[in-house]
């Protein structure tokens, strides 16, 4: 690939995103959503991040593994029980990250 099809191909990349993203700043108050759409779209931040977080704790280093990545395990059951007893997000990732370091330290 040549730079002037790599800099078409990025120009078009661009404006296309843009576009799209501003069909939706653009046409929406020209809808409403119900009140029961409103209230599930609430839900979609903390569902994508615990998709994105959750594997994390069982594939450790590119397998799946009975003693491998143990420690990530327990740090993250730990942040979840601060996080229900706390709701305090600096504290859990600070009890989070912290209990992981000094685990992979001690094991």
């Amino acid at each position: 690939m040549d730079d002037t099809t790599f800099w078409i191909m990025l120009a078009v990349i661009g404006i296309g995103t843009m576009l799209m993203r501003g069909s939706f700043i653009l046409t929406s108050e020209r809808f409403t959503l119900s009140e029961k759409f409103s209230r599930i779209l609430r839900f979609i931040p903390a569902s994508i991040l615990a998709a994105l977080v959750a594997p994390s704790f069982v594939y450790h280093q590119g397998m799946v593994e009975s003693l491998q990545g143990k420690e990530r395990l327990l740090a993250g059951v730990l942040a979840l029980l601060v996080a229900a007893r706390t709701k305090n997000i600096f504290l859990t990732i600070f009890t989070g990250m912290g209990s992981l370091y000094c685990l992979q330290f001690l094991l």
